[in-house]
């Protein structure tokens, strides 16, 4: 009887190691097929990737261009309210001294400085005859 429990012992020590053995195997292949994968799909997967992201990028430009498209019609449709304007008359009983509006010269920079400066110097110069060299 011995003899049996040892023959069935090593029998279960052999079983043991045969399966310890496989399951190493197991997982090596799992591993191995995990790396074939990942290098056959690797190319695929990213080109589907970017076939989505483009897909997706292209349907928020779609959905944005027709939201301010919309948006755009709506300002259109808008009409601004009524403006109005508040005038008052300038009423004029009598009329004395200079209006002077503005002045426009066709000297150069180097006959206004010249008329300037006699201007100054003579008292007798008026403005009259700026235009009319003496």
């Amino acid at each position: 009887m011995n003899e049996i429990n040892a023959y069935l012992h090593s029998c279960m020590c052999r079983f043991e190691q045969r399966i310890a053995m496989l399951e190493y195997k197991q997982c090596e292949l799992e591993a191995e097929n995990q790396c074939l994968k990942n290098q056959l799909l690797g190319p695929v997967l990213d080109d589907l990737r970017e076939q989505i992201q483009t897909q997706l990028k292209d349907q928020m430009d779609t959905q944005l261009n027709e939201k301010l498209n919309k948006q755009l019609d709506d300002l259109k449709h808008v009409t601004p309210p009524n403006i109005t304007y508040k005038i008052q008359e300038l009423h004029v009983n009598e009329l004395k001294g200079t209006l002077t509006i503005g002045l426009t010269s066709t000297a150069t920079t180097e006959q206004l400085h010249s008329i300037i400066e006699k201007i100054k110097t003579e008292q007798g110069y008026k403005a009259e005859n700026i235009s009319s060299p003496q």
